[in-house]
């Protein structure tokens, strides 16, 4: 009863430690995070527990999540190209007339940028092939294995359990049989998304040493690539582009639910 009692309290610390630390480093794309990767894992998690006998549903989930996720994979490729060109074009700019803080803290932004797209790419094209094996598959997936992609269940399936006979003539009563437990794997969650999030990262990198290098003549009198006017319509077309990205990303998911998740979860 105690170790019972130990693992149930170790469960709930773990999965409320992986949702806070998943909840910071997904920030930055934390709308797409939770529609694309956490809503469906949590959605299995929630029918696995309250009703087993769904297997159906629950694969027709979790399919529709793995084709999601394999179409995301696909983007983080050809957006890691993308973004690994922009920064390799970036190297070719011209040296500043004067030497500041920024001539090094520009550089690093890209050469961050430019590790983190190329690992993006790398690990998306490692998991692309895994859910592209999995849909192709010669033989099929079973439920178990996919399930345990992105959960651990404990008593699942549940048996009958009959209690022992009185004597030998007798058969043992069917006893209940103990309740199904059903925990998120928070690495296999943070795995998933990965990619996506190395992109994420390698953006606001890029941003950062663009920002950088670009705004110096509003401290400096450096003149080279427009001076001060050229950093100014670059901050305003940032911050008005930054504004309308975080205002359509906030109300492109607001009533927008992907597969019923949000009315299966409350």
């Amino acid at each position: 009863m105690a170790a019972n009692k130990i693992s149930k309290s170790f469960n709930t610390t773990t999965d409320t430690l992986g949702t806070v630390l998943i909840n910071l480093i997904t920030l930055p794309y934390y709308r797409f995070f939770n529609q694309n990767t956490l809503l469906p894992i949590k959605s299995v998690q929630k029918i696995i527990q309250m009703d087993e006998s769904k297997e159906e549903e629950v694969l027709r989930i979790l399919t529709s999540w793995q084709d999601r996720k394999l179409f995301e994979l696909q983007f983080v490729q050809v957006a890691g190209t993308l973004l690994s060109g922009a920064v390799i074009g970036c190297f070719s700019w011209n040296v500043r007339d004067e030497e500041h803080w920024d001539e090094k803290l520009g550089p690093a932004s890209w050469y961050c940028c430019l590790v983190l797209s190329l690992f993006a790419i790398l690990s998306s094209s490692t998991e692309a092939f895994i859910f592209s094996s999995m849909k192709n598959s010669l033989r099929p997936i079973s439920f178990q294995n996919r399930l345990s992609m992105i959960c651990h269940t404990e008593n699942y399936p549940r048996e009958v359990v009959y209690s022992a006979p009185t004597n030998d003539s007798e058969m043992g009563k069917p006893v209940a049989p103990p309740p199904v437990h059903c925990h998120i794997r928070w690495n296999m969650v943070f795995t998933w998304q990965a990619p996506i999030m190395l992109l994420s990262y390698g953006v606001i990198a890029f941003l950062v040493g663009i920002s950088v290098y670009i705004i110096t003549p509003l401290y400096t009198n450096d003149q080279s690539l427009g001076g001060k006017p050229a950093a100014i319509f670059y901050l305003t077309a940032l911050v008005a582009s930054g504004a309308v990205f975080v205002w359509s990303s906030f109300w492109a998911y607001k009533f927008v639910s992907l597969d019923g998740y949000e009315e299966l979860l409350h």
